[in-house]
């Protein structure tokens, strides 16, 4: 009687506010680890209490489990809620025929039309259930030898009647729930075909009932349906002894089973591959099983250790959980006593050392592919045996492919001389880049210095970042390489890894080598190698672009220090103009002009603050170099045009001056970087990072071509000169500038490389689009060298794809090549394996929450309340270990329903929050809230993305306390410094952000595509063991497959990515996009008709309007022939209706002023299109809205 007495003492003191008071002695509470008063709820932070990140993670999904299904206070509790249906959502079955309240279902409806901008909905039609579940099953089968199976049931049944130990202030009992845990019996069941015939569960509770149904399949196995109901009436509501809690129900093998008698549900092998991808992944995929499907819940199976194919047991769980494996990187190269990964010690190791330890990398791949060679005849890999040869076929070539980029740098001096400035630029890019980071995260008191962060495990390359470049060195060396040639054949690289696996550093090393050959070869065919850009790097997403643009800095930093090192020691081969970075995306985000630049500058000096309504300079709030905070208004300046150079400057803040880039140090450039549209053109940075969509500028912006190397004069003092943007013929001297005169000067070299970031996003109509553009950015970047047309090398990457080949070849025009090459086994490629998670070594734990009957809205408020107070209670046990989990990530698919959350977090949770002290956790303060969507201006995302950084403090709230006002943004206020609790997010966040610390995401829905979910929340459990649940919406049936496919489906989600569709020169895609290919072609490839005015000179003979129009056709001949016909006819149509503009109007500009009539283009939909070009602004703009009117026939005439 004492061990349940003190149980249940236990119990009611994990709460720390409850309805009734409790009479206990002083002794009996000291002996409790918590208190009342202040800290009541709350473990103490002991410092040898504090668990691992595994342990805090394992703590924090049991305590929000506990609250969302229950048992709260173990098996046995007492529940003081008036209603136990409202007490526990998750797990339950509800009695037969109870109707759900229509209020509840109109709220359902309601979530999907909340306000706000819409970015694509959910096109799912939703269910519209009436009735509560109060059923559930699961699918398997059996192997056809087994003659029987068991089956056994287990839930709480909770009961109303007086609590034993709670008491109200008059000294009686409460009313409370009682909880009793039923064991159920277990029947075996007999393998025959037909109906099972009605088993009862229990024999306490006969309401509840086994039932289902077997069949024999082709195979001769038994495909078995089992259910477990709830047959109990009720009436209205439903009584809350009525219910069925925390429901499991497990099948096993029967008396004489041989152990593990279930099967794959799985089709037979080949059944369904139609080409060579499904080939291959049935290939690597063959050992992972689907063994059973759930039924309005998910299953979780036991698979045998002794035969992977084969499940012990299989159990319904209405909130399942899978732990991915851990990803080991570079498994086959740790026992190398040669392979060098150090940047740093590459940069330095001399030549011959340098071609061994770079030598070892091959062997190693050569070795791997040798013993993957020899499990051909094993009998799993037997029946893929013709498709296992062709994947290790493409491993060989990858490894002749790094051997000839190891050849090369033992040939050629500029290379070699290339390679070591490449890793010694990505050795400092790395260094710094933490330093800084550790800076801006520490805060002003940080006093560590760089030196620390200079250690092996900061600078090393992965094996397949290593690999990746050797294997591109000779294509960005030799201009006349055949993957760089006119030719179909020419190939493109696509960087297929998982995400947060380091694809970005692999392809900055790349980056930097592409800048110091180009420079280290000279000029080639009297284009200059110094000036011009040399990479363009192109992202889909304005917040991708501008994070990458924070991290790809860092490295032009690093370039440009090494080039300033050199040419101090007298060295001049990097040459004299900086290496510099430069952000072209959009008005939206940064100037135009170098005007609209200082005046934006200006409102910061004036006010504290930039502009919200227009673009900012101020992309970097830190210095990348040293972490240093960057003050718009006190670190940046714009130089008038023409009198002043016409530049946007932006210092390090150092006061010091001990940064290289603070203004005692580098007075006349600052940070290497340009923001601004106008400064971008004249000055040409070395490295351009760009969103796709700026690519519909090409035609309405004579000045794109200076990108392309179209020059033809030179200004000192302002930089490179085009027809459209062109300095007056001289310049008088003005202070410290000289006068100056405009020079003519000729052509410069075009880009050496494009890469294309997260290819995947590049689909659908924006695909679509960008694929026909490329046509021009293709010709724009070909140039000739010894007679031979010159290509850019083109690479991509991304870590969710399909129809990769197809996909390349639409867009760019060439073939696909994927690195690294798949093994004969998903879990290994060499240059990664997959390892079964462990403590030491987690992996991202993802979690299903389903509650049918329940508001979707009301689920999403009681799961975000349980994680926010359970890791609020964990991080005031255990301080930082538990801050991953301290900022929620609400991931959603469109910007109505973030907007409806958003609403939510900061009412019904933030006032919630206070009492979750009765539910055993604890009071937390009303949380910070932000969001990362399109709504956000430039000047919003580079603060936001700086304060995700920012770690929790241990802030106990006082129990009781009303909910404090909600912090005002201003000066002063506190609120920038505080760490953000929840961030609210669309697909903005789904690729390139990186933030470290995250640890925790809750995604409100199934996503629309298995390509999205994987990168979405694949932002979780970078540097933690991360926790992702998903809130699927049982209205959709989408949401329902996937939930009832849980462990299978994350067991081998890779496997579903969806194929992209691309059809660039299709019907509609030359209606929307081919006047503006045409106009960019012909006034960017030359100064002839590239001024604004120069329209009216157009002559349909003329040698760029022949050579737009046969690039142009021999792209589409090469791509989809079947719209050739249709193509020269519009092409046609194109030349007539410029050559008539021509002739109607006097004075005839590709652009005209507002108001103007005399315009070549104008915007799709525009009024005057009748007799013009319609031409896109955005590449995203992919339908004129229309009008739709619905006549009423009914009253209308046969005349009518």
């Amino acid at each position: 009687m004492y061990s349940i007495w003190l149980s249940s003492l236990l119990q009611i003191m994990n709460r720390y506010r409850m309805v009734c008071s409790l009479r206990l002695t002083t002794a009996a509470r000291s002996s409790l680890p918590y208190g009342r008063g202040k800290n009541a709820g709350q473990q103490m932070p002991l410092e040898q209490y504090k668990k691992s990140q595994s342990e805090i993670r394992s703590e924090l999904l049991r305590l929000v489990m506990e609250d969302l299904m229950g048992p709260k206070d173990g098996p046995e509790e007492e529940v003081p809620e008036n209603r136990i249906p409202d007490r526990y959502i998750v797990g339950r079955l509800a009695p037969l025929h109870l109707r759900i309240d229509p209020g509840e279902t109109d709220d359902l409806e309601e979530q999907d039309q909340l306000d706000g901008d819409d970015d694509g909905e959910e096109t799912d039609a939703p269910l519209h259930a009436s009735l509560f579940p109060s059923s559930v099953g699961l699918s398997f089968t059996v192997d056809g030898a087994e003659t029987s199976f068991c089956a056994l049931a287990r839930w709480g049944q909770y009961e109303r009647g007086k609590s034993t130990v709670l008491q109200d202030k008059k000294g009686d009992f409460q009313n409370v729930w009682k909880r009793i845990p039923v064991e159920g019996v277990e029947h075996e069941i007999e393998l025959k075909e037909g109906a099972i015939e009605k088993l009862t569960a229990s024999h306490d509770y006969p309401f509840a009932a086994l039932s289902g149904r077997i069949r024999k399949t082709a195979e001769g196995n038994w495909s078995v349906s089992l259910y477990i109901r709830n047959d109990r009436e009720t009436q209205g509501r439903g009584r809350g002894e009525d219910w069925m809690f925390q429901v499991e129900l497990s099948v096993y093998g029967g008396k004489n089973s041989a152990g593990a008698p279930f099967c794959s549900r799985r089709p037979p092998v080949g059944a369904k591959a139609k080409d060579d991808e499904e080939r291959t992944q049935e290939l690597v995929y063959r050992n992972h099983y689907e063994f059973a499907v759930g039924h309005g819940v998910a299953v979780e199976p036991v698979v045998s250790s002794e035969r992977p194919e084969r499940a012990e047991r299989l159990s319904i769980s209405f909130a399942p959980q899978i732990e991915l494996p851990y990803t080991q990187l570079d498994p086959h190269g740790k026992d190398s006593d040669t392979l060098v990964l150090d940047m740093k010690v590459l940069s330095e190791l001399k030549d011959a050392e340098l071609f061994e330890a770079l030598g070892a990398l091959p062997d190693a791949y050569e070795a791997w592919i040798k013993q993957q060679s020899s499990q051909l005849a094993n009998p799993d890999v037997e029946v893929h045996r013709e498709q296992a040869q062709k994947v290790l076929a493409h491993c060989e070539q990858t490894s002749v492919r790094i051997k000839e980029g190891i050849e090369l740098l033992q040939n050629s001096a500029a290379a070699l001389d290339a390679f070591r400035f490449a890793n010694r630029a990505m050795y400092l890019q790395r260094i710094h880049s933490l330093y800084s980071e550790k800076r801006r995260t520490a805060g002003r008191n940080y006093r560590g210095t760089l030196e620390e962060f200079d250690i092996p495990a900061n600078r090393t390359w992965r094996m397949f970042q290593l690999g990746f470049i050797l294997l591109n060195l000779p294509a960005l060396t030799n201009l006349q390489h055949s993957e760089r040639s006119s030719s179909p054949d020419a190939l493109a690289d696509l960087l297929w890894f998982p995400t947060g696996g380091g694809k970005t550093e692999a392809y900055l090393g790349l980056t930097a080598y592409a800048l110091a050959i180009r420079r280290l070869q000279g000029n080639v065919e009297g284009r200059s190698a110094e000036a011009g850009v040399a990479v363009i790097m192109r992202y889909t997403l304005r917040l991708l672009t501008l994070q990458q643009f924070q991290r790809s800095a860092a490295l032009i930093c690093a370039c440009e220090f090494i080039r300033k090192e050199r040419a101090a020691d007298g060295d001049n081969s990097l040459g004299q103009t900086p290496f510099r970075i430069g952000l072209w995306v959009g008005k939206a985000t940064t100037p135009n002009s170098t005007d609209e630049s200082k005046e934006a500058l200006n409102r910061a000096h004036g006010h504290g603050g930039m502009s919200r309504f227009s673009g900012t300079p101020y992309q970097l709030t830190h210095c990348p170099w040293c972490g240093s905070y960057i003050d718009p208004g006190r670190d940046m300046i714009a130089e008038r045009y023409p009198s002043e150079r016409g530049r946007t400057l932006v210092y390090c803040s150092d006061p010091v001056g001990q940064c290289t880039f603070s203004k005692k140090q580098s007075l006349e450039e600052g940070i290497p970087l340009l923001v601004v549209d106008e400064e971008i053109y004249r000055l040409l940075p070395s490295l351009v990072i760009a969103t796709v969509d700026k690519l519909a500028q090409m035609p309405w912006q004579g000045k794109v071509q200076m990108l392309f190397g179209q020059v033809n004069a030179y200004c000192p003092r302002h930089g490179y000169n085009c027809p459209d943007l062109r300095c007056s013929e001289s310049h008088q001297a003005n202070g410290k500038y000289p006068a100056v005169k405009v020079r003519e000067h000729g052509p410069l070299r075009p880009p050496d490389l494009i890469i294309q970031d997260e290819l995947h996003l590049i689909s659908g109509p924006l695909g679509t689009l960008v694929g026909l553009y490329e046509t021009a950015v293709d010709e724009l970047c070909t140039w000739q060298v010894k007679g031979q047309k010159v290509r850019p090398k083109v690479i991509a990457s991304t870590a969710t794809i399909r129809m990769a080949e197809q996909q390349v070849r639409q867009v760019f025009d060439r073939q696909a090549n994927v690195f690294p090459p798949p093994g004969i086994n998903v879990e290994d490629n060499f240059f990664s394996r997959q390892s079964p998670a462990t403590p030491d070594r987690p992996g991202r734990i993802y979690m299903g929450i389903n509650a049918p009957g329940e508001r979707v809205k009301m689920i999403l408020i009681r799961v975000y309340l349980a994680f926010l107070s359970a890791a609020k209670k964990l991080h005031n046990e255990n301080g930082d270990s538990a801050d991953p989990y301290m900022t929620l990530v609400g991931y959603f698919n469109s910007m109505r329903e973030l907007g409806g959350m958003r609403r939510l977090v900061e009412d019904d949770i933030s006032t919630r929050l206070y009492r979750m002290s009765d539910r055993g956790l604890v009071a937390r303060r009303r949380p910070i809230l932000e969001e990362l969507t399109s709504r956000k201006t430039a000047a919003d995302i580079p603060s936001i993305l700086s304060r995700l950084e920012l770690k929790h403090e241990v802030e106990p709230v006082e129990q009781g306390r009303e909910p404090e006002p909600p912090y005002k943004k201003g000066k002063g206020s506190g609120y920038e410094a505080r760490p953000i609790d929840v961030l609210l997010a669309t697909n903005m966040i789904s690729v390139g952000v990186d933030v470290k610390r995250f640890g925790l995401m809750v995604v409100g829905g199934q996503p629309k595509t298995t390509a999205e979910y994987i990168q979405a929340t694949s932002r979780i459990g970078r540097s933690s063991p991360g926790i992702v649940c998903t809130v699927y919406n049982w209205t959709r049936p989408r949401d329902l497959s996937h939930y009832e496919s849980f462990h299978h489906y994350h067991d081998t989600f890779y496997k579903h990515v969806e194929a992209n569709s691309v059809t660039p020169f299709s019907e509609r895609a030359l209606d929307r996009g081919l006047n503006g290919v045409f106009v960019a072609l012909v006034r960017l490839l030359g100064p002839a008709l590239n001024h604004n005015n120069a329209a009216e000179t157009f002559d349909p003979e003329h040698e760029l309007v022949r050579r737009t129009i046969e690039v142009i056709k021999a792209r589409a001949r090469r791509i989809n022939g079947e719209t050739y016909e249709q193509l020269q006819n519009k092409l046609e149509e194109i030349r007539h209706t410029w050559e008539e503009a021509t002739k109607e109007v006097n004075a005839l500009v590709y652009r005209a002023r507002r108001g103007d009539t005399s315009a070549l283009l104008y915007a799709m939909g525009h009024p005057h299109l009748a007799q013009r070009l319609g031409c896109l602004n955005s590449l995203r703009e992919v339908e004129v809205p229309a009008n739709l009117v619905i006549i009423d026939q009914s009253n209308r005439t046969n005349d009518q």
